[in-house]
């Protein structure tokens, strides 16, 4: 097994960045950690990666299209509040493009503030500006009574089902 990464720098590289991320299947994962725990070489590549991931600023938002709808998904935990990455890094994806009808998945957002919550407002208004749209999916139970509370829930569309989402965009 390791004898294959250590005749294969590329390999080890973006086997080593595949495992950082939680990008290997279990099995994988299962025999890259068995030897790279035993092996100095790998195991300090797996260090490099680590480091090079937070440091780049991993991506943290995945933009995917739905016929002509844009999905948003938080590619890990993810909490969108002043200081987060990962709420500039919606905020970008979303203002930051002529996409007009946008679904942002929240169901691995466990924490949202004001920030946050006028975020979510700026990239309504952005697509209803452009004769658009935005929907949100999947709040978790406290995510959903910050938008029940707020009365966003009310503006916003919100969904449990992707399918439904979807299809409500017309």
């Amino acid at each position: 097994m390791g004898s294959r990464y250590h005749n294969d720098e590329v390999l080890l590289a973006g086997t080593a960045a595949a495992y950082v991320s939680r990008r290997l299947d279990s099995e994988s994962e299962a025999e890259f950690e068995d030897h790279y725990l035993s092996c100095e070489t790998c195991f300090e590549e797996v260090n490099t990666a680590q480091l090079l991931i937070v440091g780049l600023g991993q991506a943290v938002v995945e933009k995917t299209q739905q016929k002509d709808i844009t999905v948003i998904r938080f590619e890990g935990s993810a909490q969108l509040t002043s200081a987060s990455s990962e709420l500039k890094e919606m905020a970008r994806l979303v203002q930051g493009s002529g996409d007009t009808k946008v679904l942002i998945d929240l169901s691995r957002v466990s924490r949202i503030d004001s920030a946050g919550l006028g975020m979510l407002m700026n990239c309504y208004t952005h697509a209803v500006r452009n004769s658009g749209a935005l929907k949100l999916l999947h709040p978790n139970s406290q995510v959903r009574q910050i938008l029940s509370i707020t009365r966003i829930n009310s503006v916003v569309a919100t969904f449990d089902d992707e399918h439904t989402a979807l299809e409500s965009f017309g």
